[in-house]
């Protein structure tokens, strides 16, 4: 019963962390969020410094702290959660943190405690354990998306209270009780969808937010209300209406990422009006009628694809929730996603391009990640769509006169993607002074602010030939009907750095330099395109030496005087060391699965069973008995790792074709076998300490300090992977396991 109880709640605090950055990501910008869940987190080391503290102050184990600590988690859940969805934003993230925080505290004082007492048995211990996170990762997404976030809520609330009256009917404690407090949350699963609804609708911290879009249109003294919400997997998905304005809404995703829906009877007269618009300016010249929309959102970019007369429209959106807000007010925008001309799909661009056999006259990407106009929305977050490879992608699939247009934000998205289109045409063997040919750059509006001009919602369009004298023309004409300001169009207005590429003045190189910010190109290895930091990202550095610094607070006065300095490096490299691997290799086959939510929940799956059963054989005699000084399984883990690096691209490759059943199996079966032995190195930790009479009591130390050394590796991985890219981070990872194989079974419990 007890491993079983372990894998329950290791799959409720599992879902737990995602919900928490699910709601946190509606509620704060990126890199709070992140901020906020990383020292969460940590709450897993806090638990067991307390677990080891209470076993000072008693020598008895007392079975009831188990099951005590299984029934304050289920009503943590539920405490957290509700205090955090009823409170009113609080620009206060202390508050948001302690309240994250607290289940995560008691989850890591219950397992610390199970490690310590039955150590002996580590290997099952830990088996329960991350079987338990692995199955998590998939109910999570099944859930999300099938059940929303209430019952998600109430579901990790009864598979800790079940986890909780398995335990009691093992010691035979309180199981009554157990069984009532159970029922109590099954009903809550069958609350009517009406209430669901509005409670999930009505999330007070969102709503009261005013840096979010709501609040914002509050702020400038309009009203507004939600008239749709959906939560999924990805994102919560909010129709604004603003009272007054009865021609457009307002689709968002996660409060900030804005897409506007207009009102359309339908008619394609009723089209003339969207001419004047930037976003027409690709469908103004040339052939039209086969169009590519990445990311349609409200279905505006279709309507400009309407009034350029193309035929035949593919959107591909990959917030479902988005498509499905869109086709709830069919009545109000004239049913644009399922007219005849107009294809949607519910996946990530970049890879539904590179499965395509289609060629398109155009291709549009318009304010795909419209949060990044603050500056501060997905500097963290990798994204494929604007990569040097993604660019090679489009590209390849337009006609032979055909057009890639990105509407962008500001002139540092406009430089960077500039930069990104340069080093492609390059890539094609055209020469730098040559590439301006194939570019024509114009923006919506250019202010004067504080002495220098300020760049809002650059176009630029990029074709597999040069621009004619004719096309140029015809483009300054539409741009000046529509009060359209041009920057650069090859022949008619031919100024500023692309004038000084073309004339042989400025190298490439010199350009990427040549701004305030990074304007370095994007690459699928590194896919940080919102980075637009020179060096290491400031809140990266912030949360790593922040976790580091509470961890040596923590920790080092219990080391120090257990004088357990060697298991104490044991478990740091552990914890960083998985992290360094577990991270870029999610993230490597985010392009491959087509989606972040599937490479997340399936990858990590496949990593922690894994690990599991890893971890379940990792007292046999074969993966032990190499030799003493030499820890075979890590060495192992190095090797696997090192082969990964070289091998995934190719089999990527020879793979692209298959089904995403096909793709997410062999996803699984590779990253199950690096899981499989680097699940082995900690429960060997464990057991090895729980021989040891004078080392056993620091168990729950060491369990707490790989969990919070877990949140250090995080940081560093995605501090590496923005820097260096992913190979270099995971390269870090198996050089970490290389030096874990040299720590013999002497060294885990020497002084």
């Amino acid at each position: 019963m007890i491993l079983v109880s372990i894998s329950l709640v290791s799959v409720s605090l599992f879902i737990y962390q995602v919900i928490l950055n699910r709601i946190y990501s509606a509620l704060f910008w990126y890199h709070y969020t992140f901020l906020i869940t990383s020292f969460a987190i940590f709450g897993l080391g806090i638990g067991g410094i307390i677990a080891y503290n209470q076993r000072q102050k008693s020598e008895d184990f007392k079975t009831h702290s188990l099951y005590k600590a299984i029934f304050l988690l289920s009503i943590s859940y539920i405490f957290s959660l509700g205090i955090i969805y009823i409170l009113p934003f609080q620009n206060n993230v202390l508050i948001y943190l302690i309240l994250a925080t607290l289940p995560f505290i008691i989850g890591g004082y219950f397992f610390s405690t199970v490690f310590e007492q039955f150590g002996k048995i580590s290997n099952k211990l830990y088996f329960a354990d991350l079987i338990g996170s692995g199955f998590g990762s998939i109910i999570v997404l099944l859930s999300l998306n099938n059940l929303g976030i209430y019952r998600t809520v109430i579901l990790i609330c009864i598979i800790s209270v079940i986890a909780w009256l398995l335990l009691n009917a093992q010691f035979k404690k309180k199981i009554l009780l157990s069984i009532g407090v159970l029922a109590v949350f099954l009903l809550g699963l069958f609350i009517p969808n009406k209430y669901v609804y509005s409670i999930e609708q009505n999330f007070i911290g969102f709503i009261t937010n005013k840096t979010k879009t709501l609040g914002s249109i509050a702020k400038s003294n309009q009203k507004a209300k939600i008239v749709y919400t959906k939560w999924n997997a990805f994102s919560r998905t909010d129709v604004i209406k603003v009272e007054g304005d009865n021609d457009e809404m307002i689709v968002t995703i996660d409060g900030t990422a804005n897409a506007p829906m207009y009102r359309f009877d339908g008619k394609k007269s009723s089209l003339s009006k969207y001419k004047d618009d930037i976003e027409y300016l690709p469908f103004s010249f040339g052939n039209n009628h086969k169009t590519l929309i990445i990311g349609p959102g409200g279905g505006r970019d279709i309507l400009y694809a309407l009034a350029g007369n193309s035929k035949e429209i593919t959107g591909v959106e990959i917030n479902t929730s988005s498509i499905d807000a869109v086709r709830h007010f069919k009545e109000f925008n004239g049913d644009i996603y399922n007219r005849p001309e107009v294809k949607i799909y519910g996946e990530d661009g970049r890879n539904f391009v590179r499965k395509s056999k289609e060629k398109y006259d155009v291709i549009l990407l318009s304010l795909v990640m419209t949060n990044a106009s603050q500056n501060i929305g997905y500097a963290l977050s990798e994204n494929y769509l604007f990569t040097v490879e993604a660019l090679q992608d489009y590209m390849n699939h337009l006609t032979d006169n055909g057009k890639l247009a990105f509407l962008a934000h500001d002139e540092e998205d406009m430089s960077k993607l500039i930069a990104t289109i340069l080093r492609q045409l390059n890539k094609k063997g055209i020469a730098i002074k040559d590439t301006p040919k194939y570019m024509a750059i114009f923006a919506k509006e250019v202010q004067l602010m504080h002495g220098k001009e300020h760049i809002h919602y650059p176009l630029i369009i990029v074709k597999n030939k040069p621009f004619s004298q004719l096309e140029s023309k015809k483009l300054k004409e539409t741009a000046d009907k529509g009060k359209i300001i041009p920057l650069y169009i090859p022949y008619v207005n031919d100024k500023g750095p692309l004038y000084h590429i073309k004339q042989g003045h400025l190298t490439l190189v010199q350009f990427e330099n040549g701004f305030s910010f990074s304007a370095t190109p994007a690459t699928d290895d590194k896919p940080y395109f919102y980075d637009f930091s020179k060096g290491v990202s400031p809140v990266l550095v912030f949360i790593f030496f922040f976790i580091l610094l509470g961890s040596v607070i923590l920790f080092t006065p219990i080391i120090s005087q257990e004088k357990a300095f060697k298991p104490s490096l044991y478990f740091t490299s552990l914890g960083i060391g998985y992290m360094l691997i577990e991270i870029p290799l999610i993230q490597k086959f985010i392009l491959y699965l087509g989606h972040p939510v599937l490479a997340f929940n399936y990858v990590l799956a496949g990593l922690l069973i894994g690990s599991g059963i890893g971890a379940y054989f990792s007292n046999a005699k074969v993966f032990n008995n190499l030799s003493n000084r030499i820890y075979l399984p890590a060495i192992l883990v190095m090797a696997i790792n090192i082969g990964l690096i070289l091998s995934l691209n190719l089999i990527f490759k020879m793979t692209s074709d298959f089904s995403l059943v096909s793709k997410i199996l062999i996803a699984a079966i590779l990253v199950m076998i690096q899981g499989f032995f680097m699940g082995m190195p900690f429960p060997r930790g464990i057991k090895i300490l729980s021989e040891n009479k004078k080392k056993s009591k620091i168990i729950p130390v060491m369990w707490g300090l790989n969990g919070a050394m877990s949140v250090v590796g995080s940081v560093l991985s995605i501090m590496l992977s923005m820097e260096f890219g992913f190979t270099i981070a995971m390269l870090a990872g198996a050089l970490l396991y290389g030096l874990i194989s040299l720590q013999s079974k002497n060294l885990v419990i020497a002084k």
